[in-house]
């Protein structure tokens, strides 16, 4: 555990513009960050002998290292006398992290003491509530002496707290029932629906004040799931609850037993409180200092659990380092596009280490936090030498900030307008489905077990390596962004569903108008989905009638999967599981139905650079000048754990390959490692080496391949 205390470019770029509006915080009035950083994160030794605090900076220098850290009210000094850039780290220490700031220091034996004394209701009050007046303005007085401290030497950012939750990473726990949030939470209903008997009727409840109504816990909304009683007493039949598996054909028959309303609104409150706690501590540090960026460090996978709802959180950050579980690093890029992201170095090994930090560079990082200093400097030798594992990363480092790097850093990235729907609604219910399985264990559905068996996770992460194995380069889209019909522009687009459980009237209506759009023949949309979208509202309440069921019908199941042309023309369904795909494509003789599926229905979308699909390579592109710059890596899945290790079986695409890449119109071709001109040419023969990329440059005219690099900066006036 880290941590101590041409048209086709403009189309797209077009929709993820109209897909993505920015923070409150314009990104503009930051400090230019056009540099790689890569940060150490220093312990306390680093500072123990005094007079060999220079050699530690000489050793960081050495090492590839340019910024480092300060630890909340830490001694600025020996940066500043060192002359080191510097970020400020976990600058609110009590309240957002309760691994660090709570009574509960134990999680798993807090959890299970709590079920074996009978799940009291006092337990539900979190220790810090995160709507208190008294603790907000606490943490602001926090934020704001920090900024006071510091922003005269312009850090690289500001980070507000790591790891933090509403609960312990994204474990399950019905946090927080404590008065104020619950008063809050009442006052957000007022918002959602007209008056308390919209609410009693939303809910099937009967409350006779609004200071009366609770939401339900998750013990009480499975016993409603088990029973099918509005109002169920005592504790659930958890062998009926585990006996419950949701059949779309038959649901209705039981309606009251899928009505998550009273539930899933307390979760999408809570998911609002940490992003309110968060939004109104980083506008108290831009209102003292606006020119430094505020964020988080150390986030979680999308769940129903910990306020992680990333589309919210991105609304709210200025920059973020998460945790790569279930593809969170894909999708807080597309609702983030221009913002700041780094990650986190746990490995030891080089070659994972390019491979990956190649990969977020490609990605659009700005950086990297090594894990640790104690880890990367022998303490107890005179000279205060490398270690081992700084010696490995000391070349690595150096190379993400080489010029090759800068100029995909500073390059525009080119989007297709193939959009995967992300909806945080549809998290909750899939949780509520999924967790039956364990009874009254659905607490011990850890962070750690959801990162590997949560298979909405699993059918998203399939859903986008078929499309980039294709070629493609996919963005997720949130459930606001759909409502708004940002994907209706008249263009070609594809949208995904993966498991769109549950839909707002706006989003279903948006999704039939895109279905049903084209007045020219040239214009297609595509919409993949897996089991039926919408049988659910954006309360987790089942519908009586869903408006998608005559594109997607309720006999559809959940492991099956249909395409919809424009004009509502729907296919016959493909059988198979999609979820298993991600795991199955790295496997050694991988089919290529799947793909094969999909390829089928986009060949109108084909990409301007294209492989073939059994080569499971992934292909960058992006705009530098009059340059397409191009990216091909292995196509790996990453999943990233809390302990900084990543998840393995990638076997089959860690070797060498020889491929050729084919260009939908010729140009010059220089590769960018070797700097050489490889011809005008409409294919590019190439040997991938499975950790790190291999680079080319497109242009419309030759140039000298000498100095190719200077040449492509100067051309695209962007030098650094």
């Amino acid at each position: 555990m880290r941590k101590l205390p041409g048209r086709f470019f403009f189309v797209a770029w077009l929709l993820t513009f109209a897909c993505s509006p920015l923070p409150a915080a314009v990104t503009d009035q930051f400090r230019p960050w056009t540099e790689y950083k890569t940060i150490l994160w220093i312990g306390d030794t680093a500072y123990k002998k005094p007079e060999k605090v220079p050699l530690f900076f000489q050793r960081l220098r050495e090492m590839g290292v340019n910024t480092a850290m300060v630890h909340g009210d830490g001694n600025l000094q020996p940066l500043l006398e060192n002359k080191f850039p510097y970020y400020v780290e976990n600058m609110v220490n009590r309240g957002l992290c309760l691994k660090w700031s709570s009574k509960v220091t134990d999680w798993d034996k807090f959890v299970t003491v709590w079920a074996k004394s009978g799940r009291p209701d006092a337990a539900l009050v979190r220790d810090y509530c995160l709507d208190d007046p008294q603790w907000r303005g606490w943490a602001r007085k926090e934020m704001q002496s920090l900024v006071r401290k510091n922003m005269a030497n312009a850090p690289l950012a500001y980070d507000i707290r790591d790891e933090l939750s509403t609960t312990v990473s994204a474990n399950p726990f019905d946090y927080d029932f404590h008065p104020i949030t619950l008063a809050k939470f009442r006052a957000w209903l007022k918002t959602q629906y007209p008056d308390l008997a919209a609410l009693n009727a939303g809910w099937e409840t009967k409350f006779a004040t609004w200071d009366a109504v609770r939401p339900f816990t998750t013990d009480q909304i499975k016993n409603r799931m088990a029973s099918g009683d509005a109002l169920p007493r005592g504790q659930p039949d958890w062998q009926a609850v585990q006996s419950i598996k949701f059949n779309p054909t038959t649901a209705r028959q039981s309606p009251t037993r899928w009505n998550f309303a009273p539930w899933c609104d307390f979760r999408t409150y809570m998911d609002i409180s940490l992003a309110g706690a968060l939004d109104d501590l980083r506008q108290a540090a831009h209102a003292l200092d606006p020119r430094t960026p505020v964020g988080i460090e150390g986030t979680q996978m999308p769940s129903a659990f910990g306020g992680y709802d990333l589309w919210r959180l991105s609304q709210v950050l200025d920059w973020v380092e998460p945790y790569d579980i279930a593809n969170a690093r894909e999708i807080f890029g597309s609702f983030m596009p221009g913002r700041p992201m780094m990650t986190t170095v746990g490995e030891s090994d080089p070659n994972h280490a390019r491979r990956r930090l190649w990969h977020l560079l490609l990605e659009g990082d700005r950086g990297c936090i090594v894990w640790w200093s104690e880890d990367c400097i022998n303490w107890k030798s005179d000279d205060y030498a490398l270690t081992a594992k700084g010696r490995a990363l000391a070349p690595v480092l150096k190379e993400m900030t080489s010029p090759l790097a800068q100029i995909f850093l500073r390059a525009t990235r080119e989007r297709d307008p193939v959009f995967i729907h992300y909806s945080q609604p549809s998290i909750q219910v899939d949780w509520l489905l999924e967790s039956t399985l364990d009874g009254s264990t659905w607490l011990r559905r850890f962070s750690s077990f959801e990162a590997e068996h949560n298979r909405m996770a699993k059918v998203r992460n399939s859903w986008l390596k078929a499309f980039q194995d294709l070629g493609y380069s996919p963005q997720f889209v949130s459930s606001v962004q759909l409502e708004r019909d940002a994907l209706l522009a008249n263009q070609n687009g594809v949208l995904v569903l993966p498991q769109s459980y549950a839909l707002s009237g706006k989003e279903v209506a948006a999704i039939r108008q895109f279905a049903q759009f084209t007045q020219q023949r040239e214009i297609a949309h595509v919409i993949y989905a897996d089991g039926t979208p919408g049988l659910f509202d954006e309360h987790g309440r089942l519908r009586v009638r869903n408006e998608l069921e005559d594109l997607f019908p309720p006999s559809l199941s959940v492991d099956a999967s249909r395409v919809v042309l424009a004009n509502s023309t729907a296919q016959p369904a493909r059988a198979g599981d999609i979820a298993r795909f991600g795991r199955d494509r790295v496997q050694p003789g991988a089919n290529e139905d799947w793909t094969g599926w999909i390829q089928k229905h986009t060949r109108h979308l084909a990409p301007p650079v294209t492989l073939p699909v059994e080569a499971r390579t992934r292909i960058h592109r992006y705009q530098f000048g009059t340059a397409r710059l191009v990216a091909f890596e292995r196509n790996v899945n990453y999943q990233m754990s809390e302990n900084l290790k990543q998840a393995g079986g990638n076997e089959t695409l860690e070797k060498p390959i020889d491929l050729e890449a084919k260009l939908a119109q010729p140009a010059h071709v220089y590769d960018l490692r070797t700097q050489t001109y490889l011809g005008r040419t409409d294919k590019i023969n190439f040997h991938l080496d499975p950790w790190q990329p291999s680079l080319f440059a497109l242009l419309p005219e030759k140039i000298p391949a000498d100095n190719l690099i200077s040449t492509l900066q100067q051309a695209a006036g962007r030098q650094p």
